[in-house]
């Protein structure tokens, strides 16, 4: 365990620059930039957004991106939590509890939590691995390291029949470009809709899943238009299927199946490691999940607890 008496500086930064600081970081999740964080507080409106920077002893910074209820607060708030630090970054993160401590203690908080994928979902070593976690939901893991033609010999027989009907209607699967942000926002409604939740998501909000960098976006078109999209996050060698939307025809044509299929092979041509296809809501989105070959794994919870502290030897006690 870290000893705090080697020094530490919390401070927040303006969140104008906060993306700009990230790009001069080593990151492992890419869920601490601003537009992943935007998507989130959309649905998460009591939460503040506060950019916080830590320097930790000798050891350099870490980038925390904050977001605050109360005195309560958790590291992101899309996707997973997501630590950077410094380029000239020495040794291992910290301990959760030391970092959580002295960031409550500086910004006058009294929780801190945050969600971290399953350990498997990372290739190589995984910087958090330490951290003291508890079992969150399950997700589920999809191996992509054996390439493209394994991914579709494991893939369901049914999965494969869904992908060859689409394409013998004539759907076409391809990247998504800038200014398909519209007809994003149209799926991301109407798929919604059908669960009976409304969307505060607006053409503007989406549009940066058009330009790849940290995302890879399939659109599914017909000569109506897109009528799928299958949205992957990227970091590392390691991808996060954030959204799989659909129109009513897109449905009836499995052009989600044929998005969903496009997008992890070009992930594995890439040399992506593993896809993380995120939790499912009920058994139809599992039977998906496992068609395409992926299994279960728990998501790692991690939470320095409401009015605790450590003493002096690393235990903890009520305040």
């Amino acid at each position: 365990m870290t000893d705090l008496r080697e020094g530490y500086a919390v401070s927040v930064l303006p969140e104008s620059g906060w993306d700009a600081r990230l790009a001069g970081a080593r990151e492992t999740l890419p869920f601490a930039r601003t537009h992943w964080l935007a998507l989130g507080l959309k649905d998460s409106p009591g939460l503040r957004f506060t950019p916080t920077v830590v320097e930790w002893g000798r050891s350099g910074e870490l980038l925390l991106p904050l977001c605050v209820s109360g005195t309560r607060a958790q590291i992101g708030c899309y996707g997973y939590g997501s630590v950077a630090v410094s380029a000239d970054w020495r040794g291992a993160l910290p301990d959760f509890a030391d970092l959580a401590e002295a960031v409550c203690w500086e910004r006058e908080l009294t929780e801190l939590t945050t969600l971290l994928p399953p350990a498997e979902a990372f290739p190589g070593p995984e910087p958090t691995a330490h951290w003291t976690t508890g079992p969150g939901r399950d997700t589920y893991l999809l191996d992509l390291t054996a390439g493209v033609a394994a991914l579709w010999r494991a893939a369901r027989g049914s999965c494969r029949t869904a992908v060859r009907r689409a394409e013998a209607l004539g759907l076409v699967a391809a990247a998504a470009e800038p200014g398909h942000g519209a007809e994003l926002a149209r799926l991301y409604g109407q798929t919604l809709g059908r669960h009976g939740i409304g969307s505060a998501l607006a053409a503007a909000d989406v549009e940066f899943l058009t330009r790849g960098g940290d995302t890879l976006t399939t659109v599914v078109t017909d000569r109506d238009g897109v009528q799928a999209a299958s949205v992957f996050a990227v970091g590392g060698r390691a991808a996060f299927h954030l959204m799989q939307l659909t129109s009513e025809r897109g449905r009836a044509a499995n052009a989600g199946h044929l998005a969903f299929w496009t997008a992890v092979a070009e992930l594995a041509r890439r040399g992506t490691g593993t896809a993380d296809l995120g939790a499912a809501a009920g058994e139809g989105q599992a039977a998906f999940k496992t068609g395409w070959g992926a299994s279960a794994a728990a998501a790692r919870t991690v939470r320095w607890p409401h009015g605790t502290h450590r003493t002096g030897d690393g235990q903890q006690e009520a305040r």
